[in-house]
């Protein structure tokens, strides 16, 4: 059976109500873009507010200013007390209070670099209320809609088809004769006769002994989305590998000529 590569039912990571749908059932979008969007006033205040708080520089400026001034004031007092001008206490206050000054400063470029993390934050908060497709496909179905409540249920389904994944059942004869890479002619319903090339890239480690069966995975290109996902089809491997009989693959027969 030919399938879509990949199939995703795609979530909100956060609880909310939708704001828009930017896509409707059967629509292309590209890996990235915006599938839908939750309401997010509260998101988008608290990244202005973040942002604000992170651009204040005021404090680092202010305790900048009182060290400049302390070392000063030390430096004075050190040459006062090599003079026995002054006391030892005088001179280790002034020792002090530049500590402290540097203490300060040092504070102030840590709140800093917190509310530039407080920013990210936010950002990442409101980044969240935005839904973006993780691979570029179409819209199979929609589940809801603008103004409805989500928490953990899906918003809608995606699927890649390009490329396809081609499931295949075949005789367990052939196990040891696929391999990864190989080449096989796939050839669709309703096609008349047209064939698509598609390359092995998973082979089952595990046969089923009832039908004497294994699976085979092989990938095929559908840059212009011409081959339809969700059909049977018919395999036939390249040179080197023995013909065998058609084999049912389940209620999707897949089989191999």
């Amino acid at each position: 059976m030919i399938a879509p590569y990949q199939v995703v039912d795609l979530a909100s990571p956060v609880p909310g109500v939708l704001d828009k749908i930017y896509v409707d059932r059967s629509d292309f979008i590209k890996q990235g873009d915006v599938a839908a969007s939750l309401e997010a006033g509260v998101e988008h205040a608290s990244v202005v507010l973040a942002r604000a708080r992170a651009a204040i520089d005021s404090e680092v400026q202010v305790n900048s200013v009182n060290l400049d001034f302390d070392k000063r004031r030390k430096d004075r007092m050190d040459a006062l007390y090599q003079k026995k001008s002054i006391s030892i206490d005088l001179k280790e206050e002034a020792e002090r209070e530049q500590r402290l000054s540097m203490w300060r400063l040092q504070q102030a470029r840590d709140l800093k670099g917190i509310r530039q993390l407080e920013l990210l934050r936010a950002e990442e908060q409101l980044q969240q209320k935005t839904i973006r497709t993780p691979f570029s496909g179409f819209v199979l179905k929609r589940y809801k809609g603008a103004g409805e409540y989500v928490e953990d249920q899906p918003i809608m389904r995606i699927a890649q088809l390009d490329p396809l994944a081609v499931e295949a059942v075949v005789p367990i004869d052939l196990h040891g004769q696929l391999k990864a890479g190989m080449r096989a002619q796939v050839y669709t319903q309703g096609d008349n006769g047209q064939s698509y090339e598609a390359q092995v890239i998973t082979i089952d480690r595990a046969g089923d002994a009832a039908s004497g069966t294994f699976g085979v995975r092989l990938t095929l290109p559908n840059p212009d989305y011409r081959v339809l996902a969700g059909v049977k089809c018919l395999l036939k491997f390249s040179a080197g590998v023995a013909h065998s009989p058609v084999m049912p693959g389940g209620d999707n027969p897949t089989a191999l000529r």
